[in-house]
């Protein structure tokens, strides 16, 4: 039984990773060429409350509670 040199084993084993990352490498540029452009940070989620009833009472709820720390009138102030 013949055993391979381990420079062939080596070859071999080089040969297959390079036909990964072929591989991987031609998924990468299908995937770019399909990719939809995403928007970055605060301006992904843009729109993502609109018309939504949960979000205006959220909004009501913020400003009564930065309200309720606010003087009623400036009479108060010295």
């Amino acid at each position: 039984m013949l055993t391979k040199a381990p420079i062939e084993i080596l070859e071999e084993r080089i040969a297959r990773l390079e036909d990964k990352i072929s591989e991987v490498e031609e998924r990468l540029v299908n995937a770019s060429q399909n990719a939809v452009p995403r928007k970055r940070g605060w301006r992904s989620i843009i729109g993502v409350f609109a018309d939504s009833p949960d979000f205006d009472q959220a909004i009501q709820i913020g400003r009564e509670w930065r309200n309720a720390d606010r003087p009623l009138d400036d009479t108060t102030k010295s």
